[in-house]
């Protein structure tokens, strides 16, 4: 391959001398990463592309999934200072309910696996706090034939429902997979031996179900000692054609009463029983019991016990404040807040770029209100301006009659940011310092009292004023290319499709996939992963994205790539490498600045769905795509050293001695011995040394692996090893195998025999 050398030839040339270092050696650990060259648009093009990691994350998708994914690679998060406050953090006991520290979204739930294997976390969570229903014990006997048909309303619990079952059927395994809703089982096998229970979620009426082939599917699941759940959509017409076609009588999940759900989310919330007396001793007497009505659904019951359990909540004055912030309550008041604002223009301008923008700096939400107003051109405006009197079209009319007075909206004085947040019922939030590209900055975030009100108001307004969308869509189109209002306008976007319906839902996603610029194509991306979560809209997404992974269209090609690298990817991963692997647009020699572009968004998606607890996935596809020629292998060794940054992991597979520990291996010693990937391969690793010193595990794999690098010497190897050698930092693990590696390889002698048994103790690399 390309940029690969030879190993050099005994009494070849010597090692340099101390005073000079190989061309292209690695930078010093300290150094700032090499980075490609790559013209970021807008405000942020004096910005690197890379995060001071030098990792490819143009628009923060791997930021945002580090909140996304529970426990997925480790904590990276941004710093956050701020002076007398509380902030926050993410709420126990499986809400995902947050109000704060970052906008709603994405963010504020756990991705649910909608294809491949189901994270343990999910698992976890769904069985934190569960209260079992009336039906379980039906349902887990029903569970004994392999199958089991479940319905109900959304909000019902259905999902938490059938992990538990599945969980609980199979004594307790987290060995659980989602199948895909849009599945034909007539041809689906069980392919993972070690599963021992599918979830299929939203069963679609993709494919016809015959008697037969449940019959079929149940035996496949006996063979394979597993069991299955589909959690049907809330469609009379689907249930009835399958009581007809199967004569299986699905399973209607009526959740437990609230207070029963209450107690027990509290409980798993708040272990201590003396606190949780505490906290409900503290509530205005009758709350519960104005709150927990027969109607409310666990979900809203999760709310409730966020709400009570918030940290931020310990030194309120009273128990208003959980009223003022629950989202189940301001369905009721959205309308009259609308009707409130009907005539001021401004209050409802400022109201939209909350909704939107909820959770980033005042500045930011304030400059976009007045951009809404330009959009609107009036149409926010329920009076229209008075304009000079003019004929009364019969020619007699008096002339140049001076108009009345109006309010000047360019004067600067018209109405305080206190004013407006008042107006919204918002609060400016205090102020917090955050990390930027080589820099802090302080924002103050604009956030509504009640939870997930930005949500509410939007969807009110977009289903109620079917004008408004226009409005919106034109604003939100033409938004600035900043990488904090990527993800919030590709959320709206994503949730406006839901909320439209119909053969157009994803129209106005489709023109920012097309874009030019790439901080709209990042918006779509968003949007993707986010209307890709209702069954429905999920096929036309899969559809669309299928269809462009193959076109001339770079920009669709980018849009598919960031696609594969948000919720849609990471809870369809096995889709999601399949779909990488077509984008790539031919080898590095013949890539134009447009393939340049594609290659960054598909190794963005890659690290991503690595960071979100697919790195054997990822890792075994990077494997095989090096044993392709052309395009796939220049792509897997680019995509490669990023991945190096999650050290722990890495180093885990290695001490294993597992079937990755080979892999991982090979991929570094292809990396290092290409001339493209060098640099970045060897800063990695020379910052595993630096970092290894302090951890026994740690300095032990990283030890074990330069052992066998040493056994096979070639260029690549040797220029990490000159660079280990000559490193300033006085303290490096594995120095000493290096200094005796090179010392033997100038002397022409065998490379040193490992200190520890394993796989690799004959010196075998393949």
């Amino acid at each position: 391959m390309s940029g690969e050398h030879e190993p050099p030839e005994p009494g070849g040339p010597s090692v340099p001398p101390s005073d000079t270092v190989p061309t292209g050696a690695a930078p010093p650990a300290d150094a700032d990463p090499p980075h490609e060259e790559h013209e970021e648009p807008g405000e942020h093009e004096d910005e690197d592309p890379y995060d001071e990691l030098g990792h490819p994350d143009p628009y923060g998708f791997v930021r945002g999934l580090r909140d996304v994914v529970s426990g997925a690679g480790g904590g990276y998060s941004p710093i956050i200072y701020a002076p007398g406050s509380n902030v926050a953090a993410a709420v126990t006991g499986g809400q995902r309910v947050a109000n704060e520290g970052r906008p709603t979204g994405p963010g504020d739930r756990l991705v649910e696996a909608h294809e491949g294997p189901i994270s343990t976390a999910e698992i976890q969570d769904a069985r934190r706090g569960f209260a079992e229903p009336s039906w379980f014990a039906a349902a887990l006997t029903t569970l004994d034939s392999r199958v089991l048909f479940l319905t109900g309303e959304p909000g019902t619990g259905r999902r938490t429902a059938a992990l538990n079952l599945l969980h609980r059927h199979s004594g307790d395994s987290t060995a659980l997979r989602a199948v895909d809703s849009e599945m034909d089982f007539a041809s689906w096998r069980p392919t993972h031996p070690d599963a021992r229970g599918y979830l299929v979620d939203g069963l679609l009426p993709t494919h016809p179900w015959k008697a037969a082939m449940l019959g079929n599917l149940r035996r496949r699941l006996i063979d394979a000692n597993a069991r299955m759940v589909i959690v049907l959509p809330d469609d009379p017409g689907l249930v009835r054609d399958l009581q007809r076609d199967l004569h299986v009588t699905p399973l209607h999940c009526q959740p437990p009463p609230p207070r029963a759900v209450f107690a027990a989310r509290l409980e798993a919330a708040v272990p201590d029983r003396v606190e949780r007396g505490r906290l409900l001793d503290a509530l205005e007497p009758g709350l519960l019991d104005e709150l927990l009505v027969p109607e409310l659904v666990p979900a809203q019951v999760a709310e409730l016990v966020a709400a009570l359990t918030s940290p931020r909540d310990a030194d309120d004055t009273g128990p208003g404040d959980i009223r003022d912030r629950l989202s189940f309550l301001a369905e009721e008041e959205v309308p009259d807040l609308i009707r409130e604002l009907s005539d001021d223009a401004d209050g409802l301008a400022f109201l939209l770029s909350t909704c939107v923008f909820e959770g980033l700096d005042h500045r930011i939400v304030r400059e976009e209100a007045d951009r809404l107003l330009t959009v609107a051109d009036g149409r926010l405006h329920s009076v229209l301006p008075a304009t000079d009197a003019s004929d009364d079209g019969g020619g007699h009319g008096e002339r140049g009659r001076r108009a009345e007075s109006r309010p000047n909206p360019r004067f600067v004085f018209r109405k305080s940011l206190e004013e407006l947040l008042r107006t919204v019922r918002a609060r400016r939030a205090p102020s917090e310092v955050l990390r930027g590209y080589g820099f802090s900055y302080a924002v103050e975030p604009v956030r509504f009292t009640r939870h997930r009100q930005a949500e509410t108001v939007l969807r009110h307004v977009w289903r109620e004023y079917g004008q408004l969308s226009a409005v919106l869509t034109s604003w939100l189109d033409d938004v600035k290319d900043r990488r904090d209002m990527t993800q919030p306008v590709g959320r709206v976007m994503g949730m406006a499709a839901a909320w439209g319906g119909g053969r157009t839902a994803l129209r106005h996603i489709r023109e920012l996939a097309k874009s030019e610029r790439e901080c709209s194509r990042a918006m779509a991306a968003h949007a993707f992963g986010v209307a890709a979560a209702d069954p429905t809209l999920a096929t036309e997404v899969k559809y669309r994205l299928t269809q462009w992974s193959t076109t001339q269209s770079w920009q669709l090609r980018s849009t598919v790539a960031y696609t594969c690298g948000t919720e849609f990817g990471i809870s369809r991963p096995d889709l999601a490498m399949r779909l990488l692997r077509r984008l790539p647009g031919g080898p590095r020699n013949e890539r134009d600045d447009h393939e340049t572009r594609v290659d960054l968004a598909v190794r963005t998606a890659l690290w991503a769905l690595f960071a979100a607890g697919n790195q054997h996935l990822v890792l075994g596809q990077l494997a095989a795509w090096t044993d392709q020629e052309g395009s796939a292998a220049e792509l897997a060794l680019r995509a490669f050293p990023p991945l190096l940054h999650e050290a722990a992991w890495f180093q885990a597979e290695l001490l294993d001695e597992g079937d990755f520990a080979q892999t991982i291996i090979e991929l570094i010693r292809r990396a290092l011995n290409t001339d493209e990937t060098f640099e970045r391969t060897s800063h990695r690793l020379v910052d595993w040394c630096r970092t290894a010193v302090w951890s026994d595990g740690q300095q032990a794999a990283v030890e074990l692996l330069l052992t066998v690098l040493a056994r096979e010497m070639r260029l690549g190897e040797l220029r990490l090893f000159v660079e280990i050698d000559r490193h300033e930092d006085a303290e490096l693990a594995g120095r000493g195998i290096v200094r005796d590696a090179l010392e033997e390889w100038r002397a022409d002698l065998d490379p040193p025999r490992t200190p520890r048994g394993g796989p690799y103790a004959q010196g075998s690399t393949s």
